[in-house]
């Protein structure tokens, strides 16, 4: 009993060690990891297994929560690497470190990737604080200690276990992490051979891309240009995911890091999707999947644009996202094209990709399985995928050329032998058709010798034809001579007898004016047929002088013997131009115009000759009181010989008003029936007025 009451006094004392026991247990890592003087020299010693981890969503944690506060006790095992994806929260890494006595005391800790916004390492001081070293994408390269394209912590290692705590945080990309331990040396040796492959990487695409841009220009062919564009942006997309941009360029705009890593992603995208699209010619194979890869394109193109305006934090998911899921089905269109398609020229390019997918792949197993996967490091693989890659696209686009080249070859050997083939069926045919062509032209000879004993004969009858109506002009010009010497003795005696004593009678005028009438109207056949000869169409001279058609009009009406020739008024209507013509032919023009309209007219009835000028155009309307023209005849009343049907009372030749027109129109005028109707007609001489230079 006496045990037990000693035990029950000395309980409450017992249980607060056992809880500060526990809770020291609690807030104490599962294990430490010890370092000896061999690690850390030839490779890093991962974290990977020796991590504890506790989410802070708010942000404002600071090292006295974790480390002694309330948030101590809720860090959790952490296997693997540190993969956040796109959350903002902080993340507390908490981890234990010691050494061996014959180990170096000064360690350094690499965080990799160079892709973290905010990184802070807090080492213990030995005197129950913490020293603080922030390093980050958000700070000046020049602040960092070690100048490495990585985050390197300088650690200096006690004998005894000791808690260190890294506090992680990004603004847009995902946040993942791998946390190694090297000695000084070996950080050194691994840096050099990180530069050295860089260097290698850089070296190579340069000289890919002028060796490209060469072959380009020399072959004509724009897809070694966008090739060279490619692997431009692999490698401007290699400086900044392995932190080389912000040590060679963006040292004193940390702000700007991120940005430019996005920028040149979704750049990246563009040309890549673009280039993978017309190597693989999806417009011509398949042109949904070409629909596809130009969605791509855009979708890039819009980030690329808002991550240019500062919007890259907030669209970086929205990128990966559409990475993500562009990949699969990249993939399977290329297996499309290759099974089912059977397009087995496009492997090579293929491979490349294929190549690069599958090195990308096993990186993400060795960050996540680490020594259990074997290899190298993540970015060693990524560096080696990325030359692999390129090698191989490289020699698939010289493999396109060469492709080219070949189909170019065996096209030409397929034209040269469909030219020979065709030459030969030609020859053939030259020689069926020379044999044709002589037999033809045999016959035409024939038929040439033929038709110039036709045109012969032709032209003797046509000579014949021609000497006949010379002899019928002559005949005709020899009696209308003889004509008009007769008719002019009797119209000179019927008028010496209508002046005479016996002109008086009413009986002998009447005779007499008849007498004068049928002299007249024979004297206007017989011009009229010598006019016709006149306008043949070998007779074209034209007497020209300038003529006053006024004057012309009013000389007819005084010497006009027409009956009722009393009955022609003149109304010339404003000053009126002359005209270049031949006066004889126009005065017959006009004659003619003013006989039918006297004829058809009724006696009581006037006769109107209106002058006017219009338009550089000399108009003499001839206005007569006749019965009109009937509809059917207006087409016809300018024919030779031809006479209407309300004509037929009246005697005529049918000539008057076609040897009118015909007058006009080799003055480059015309007649025209202007208006008819059952109260008269109206027909128009119209003229060119003759220019001022020409009249003065």
């Amino acid at each position: 009993m006496r045990l037990d009451v000693e035990t029950t006094r000395a309980g409450p004392g017992r249980l607060l060690v056992l809880l500060f026991l526990l809770l020291w247990c609690l807030a104490m890592p599962a294990r430490a990891l010890v370092l000896s003087a061999s690690d850390g020299l030839d490779r890093g010693i991962p974290l990977s297994g020796d991590l504890e981890i506790q989410r802070d969503p708010s942000g404002g944690w600071r090292i006295a929560d974790v480390a002694r506060g309330a948030q101590r006790s809720g860090f959790v095992p952490l296997e693997g690497p540190v993969e956040e994806g796109f959350s903002r929260d902080a993340v507390w890494l908490r981890f234990s470190l010691a050494r061996t006595v014959d180990a170096p005391a000064r360690w350094l800790l690499r965080v990799r990737p160079p892709r973290i916004h905010e990184a802070t390492l807090y080492a213990p001081d030995g005197r129950g604080g913490f020293v603080e070293t922030p390093l980050g994408d958000a700070r000046p390269f020049a602040a960092r200690e070690i100048p490495d394209h990585d985050f390197a912590f300088p650690v200096d290692l006690p004998t005894e276990p000791a808690v260190y705590f890294l506090r992680l945080r990004n603004d847009g990309p995902p946040l993942r992490a791998e946390l190694d331990l090297w000695q000084p040396a070996g950080f050194e040796r691994d840096r050099t051979a990180d530069y050295t492959i860089m260097g290698v990487l850089l070296g190579a695409a340069l000289l890919a891309v002028c060796m490209n841009l060469i072959f380009g220009a020399w072959l004509r062919d724009g897809l070694y240009a966008h090739y060279a564009l490619y692997v431009f942006c692999i490698a401007a997309l290699s400086v900044n995911r392995q932190g080389f941009a912000a040590q060679w360029f963006l040292g004193d705009r940390p702000e700007r890091v991120a940005q430019t890593l996005l920028v040149v992603n979704c750049f990246f995208n563009m040309v890549g999707t673009a280039f993978m699209a017309r190597i693989f010619q999806f417009r011509r194979h398949w042109p949904p999947a070409a629909h596809f890869f130009n969605a791509v394109v855009v979708y890039n193109f819009v980030a690329f644009v808002l991550a240019l305006a500062g919007h890259h934090a907030a669209i970086a998911p929205w990128v990966s996202a559409g990475s993500a899921a562009s990949t699969p089905f990249g993939a399977v269109f290329v297996c499309y094209l290759l099974f089912v398609r059977r397009q087995f020229q496009y492997l090579l390019p293929a491979s490349a990709f294929a190549v690069g997918t599958v090195l990308g792949l096993y990186g993400l197993l060795k960050l996540w399985l680490g020594d259990q996967v074997p290899g190298v490091t993540p970015d060693r693989l990524y560096w080696l995928g990325t030359m692999c890659h390129l090698v191989l696209l490289n020699v698939a686009v010289a493999d396109r050329t060469r492709r080219a080249e070949r189909d170019y070859r065996a096209e030409r050997e397929r034209v040269l032998a469909v030219r020979l083939e065709a030459e030969q069926a030609l020859e053939g045919t030259v020689v069926r058709r020379t044999a044709e062509l002589q037999q033809t032209n045999a016959a035409l000879h024939e038929e040439i010798a033929a038709r110039a004993r036709l045109e012969a004969r032709l032209r003797e009858s046509l000579e014949v034809e021609r000497q006949a109506i010379v002899q019928q002009r002559e005949f005709v010009s020899m009696v209308s001579h003889e004509f008009r010497t007769p008719l002019t003795v009797i119209d000179g005696a019927a008028q010496s007898l209508d002046i005479s004593k016996l002109g008086g009678e009413p009986v002998v005028k009447q005779r007499t004016e008849r007498i004068r009438r049928a002299v007249q109207r024979l004297t206007m056949l017989i011009e009229n047929i010598l006019l016709a000869d006149r306008l043949q169409p070998e007779n074209r001279m034209l007497r020209l002088e300038v003529v006053d058609m006024a004057a012309l009009a009013r000389g007819l009406c005084e010497s006009f013997h027409f009956p009722g020739a009393s009955r022609l008024s003149i109304d010339v209507r404003e000053p009126l131009p002359k005209v270049r013509g031949d006066r004889a032919l126009l005065e017959i023009a006009l004659q003619n115009l003013m006989q039918n309209a006297l004829k058809y007219s009724p006696p009581e009835q006037p006769v109107h000759v209106v002058l006017r000028h219009t338009g550089g155009i000399v108009q003499v309307d001839v206005i007569d009181r006749g019965p009109g023209v009937a509809m059917a005849d207006k087409a016809r009343i300018f024919e030779k010989y031809f006479r209407a049907e309300t004509a037929s009372a009246v005697a005529g030749t049918g000539l008057g008003l076609h040897l009118s027109r015909e007058i006009a129109m080799r003055h480059g005028g015309d007649v025209t029936l202007h208006e008819t109707g059952t109260s008269g007609s109206t027909f128009r001489l119209a003229l060119p007025a003759a220019p001022l230079e020409q009249v003065t």
